[in-house]
């Protein structure tokens, strides 16, 4: 049975009644030449599968640089003709709102229509632009009322706050007078002077100075009233320029 190495060593013993002096052995060597030829098999496959995966991917660099590529060129074009196809729109934009304007515009009137007087359109316009006091004065009262939080004509103060609201109209009883309280609360006016004033029948009777000493600032001011003071009264409230910010209007019965 032959032994399956690589390398067989024989050794040659010398036959039997021979001197053993000058015996020497040989070496031969034998190649086992179908392990040789597989293994020389396998390399080549091995080379074959590495040079397959090297070129695959070579193949797939050159396909995403070619996609690339065309992604920019579509970059590139694509903007030129989203302008296009805007400046297409923006003409039919266009030539929509001039047809629309052409169709409102009215033909010209005809010259052998009969004119109307002007007279009475000077007079229209001029009835119009007149001003009119009373909204004047409404308008420059809610300017300078923006100041004034609260403003309350009232019987009696408790406690820096009035205890009710007094209507129009104030019974007088004869020989006792009765107190009309004016209650101002004021914002934003700290440092100003500010004044009370009573008038009775357009006249001013009264004018009592009063001086804002807080950012909200709460005063009174009072009148003593009789039966001998019947008549229409009013009590102002005016600023140290003049301004009027606030008047409340009686009559004493």
């Amino acid at each position: 049975m032959t032994n399956k190495r690589n390398i067989v060593i024989k050794v040659k013993y010398p036959s039997s009644g021979k001197e053993t002096e000058d015996f020497q052995p040989k070496m031969i060597t034998e190649w086992n030449v179908k392990r040789i030829l597989f293994a020389a098999g396998a390399l080549v496959l091995i080379l074959a599968v590495l040079f397959y995966a090297i070129n695959n991917d070579t193949q797939k660099n050159d396909s995403d640089s070619s996609e690339l590529v065309v992604n920019t060129i579509e970059e590139k074009v694509m903007p030129s003709v989203k302008i296009q196809e805007a400046e297409i729109k923006e003409t039919d934009i266009s030539k929509q709102v001039g047809a629309q304007n052409n169709s409102r515009i009215k033909p010209p009137i005809e010259s052998n229509k009969k004119n109307k007087p002007t007279a009475d359109i000077t007079v229209k316009q001029a009835i119009k632009k007149q001003p009119n006091e009373k909204v004047n004065k409404d308008i420059e009262y809610s300017k300078a009322n923006h100041n004034v939080i609260r403003a309350v004509l009232t019987y009696d103060i408790n406690n820096k706050e009035p205890t009710g609201e007094i209507g129009r109209i104030v019974d007088a009883v004869r020989n006792k007078p009765k107190s009309v309280y004016y209650f101002t609360e004021l914002k934003a006016m700290k440092g100003h002077k500010v004044y009370h004033e009573w008038l009775k029948n357009g006249v001013l009777v009264s004018k009592k100075k009063l001086i804002i000493s807080g950012d909200i600032w709460r005063t009174s001011s009072r009148k003593l009233l009789t039966d001998s003071e019947k008549g229409n009264w009013t009590v102002r409230l005016v600023d140290e320029h003049g301004q009027l910010l606030n008047e409340k209007s009686f009559k004493v019965e």
